[in-house]
């Protein structure tokens, strides 16, 4: 009996003590700034531009999207590691659970590096682990693979922002849609074009034209709004683990 009091301790001792290492791995958030670049890839615009939009949406909204870099996760699973930062960090308002944390570790070489978008319960809604996934995929990885950190991050950071300005029916400032410049090759546009003059010629001499139809567009405006100012600060909120992530 006392020696299986024993192997009880041992145990719990071993959890603990792997527990506050684990914990003591995490980077103590600074004051004021809503981007914590420890891995200093982002140049001081890009965080400029992102510290004032989240800001403007934590007054508007309570709501609080995080950027973090860091040159390691120290061997821990990259979700784990960024729903512990929510929580050890308190990002988000307290009792919404509304923080965002987008998280980059860049020190594990091409291929190796992690990307995590994590979220909490109260957004989880708005930002479901399909949405995060498609964000990674479309918003981050293509800029981020041809070593353009900076597009990289405007771009994934643009799209969490509306879809949680969306959320809570936000019409303050909104950051730009980037889009890549090379997502349709040139060469490709002109052989498209080549290839519908083709075919409309064939038609034409057959004596029927092809028909006609109109693809409407429904180019987007977004409003300005006056920015509030101040900084609201770590409200507490929590994470249930929702998220999404990827190598690049």
């Amino acid at each position: 009996m006392k020696r299986c009091i024993v192997q009880i301790i041992i145990v719990c001792s071993m959890l603990l003590f792997f527990s506050n290492l684990a914990e003591a791995t995490m980077p103590s958030p600074m004051k004021n700034t809503y981007i914590h670049d420890f891995a200093n890839v982002i140049s001081a615009n890009v965080k400029e531009e992102i510290n004032q939009y989240s800001e403007q949406l934590d007054q508007g909204t309570g709501a609080e999207i995080m950027v973090v870099t860091v040159d390691s996760l120290h061997g821990q699973e990259p979700k784990m590691y960024a729903t512990k930062l929510i929580r050890s960090w308190g990002i988000g308002d307290k009792e919404k659970n509304n923080g965002v944390l987008i998280l980059a570790t860049l020190g594990q070489g091409e291929g190796n590096n992690d990307v995590v978008i994590a979220v909490g319960q109260g957004l989880e809604g708005a930002l479901p682990d399909g949405k995060l996934g498609r964000i990674l995929d479309n918003a981050f990885y293509p800029s981020a693979s041809a070593g353009n950190l900076d597009q990289a991050f405007q771009a994934t950071y643009s799209e969490v922002f509306r879809a949680v300005a969306q959320e809570y029916n936000w019409n303050g400032d909104l950051p730009a849609q980037t889009k890549e410049e090379d997502d349709i090759p040139t060469w490709l546009i002109i052989l498209i074009i080549i290839v519908v003059i083709i075919i409309y010629s064939f038609f034409s001499k057959g004596g029927g034209g092809p028909r006609s139809g109109g693809y409407g567009g429904y180019p987007g405006s977004f409003g300005g709004g006056s920015s509030r100012g101040g900084f609201g600060g770590f409200g507490g909120g929590s994470s249930a683990g929702g998220g999404a992530s990827r190598k690049f």
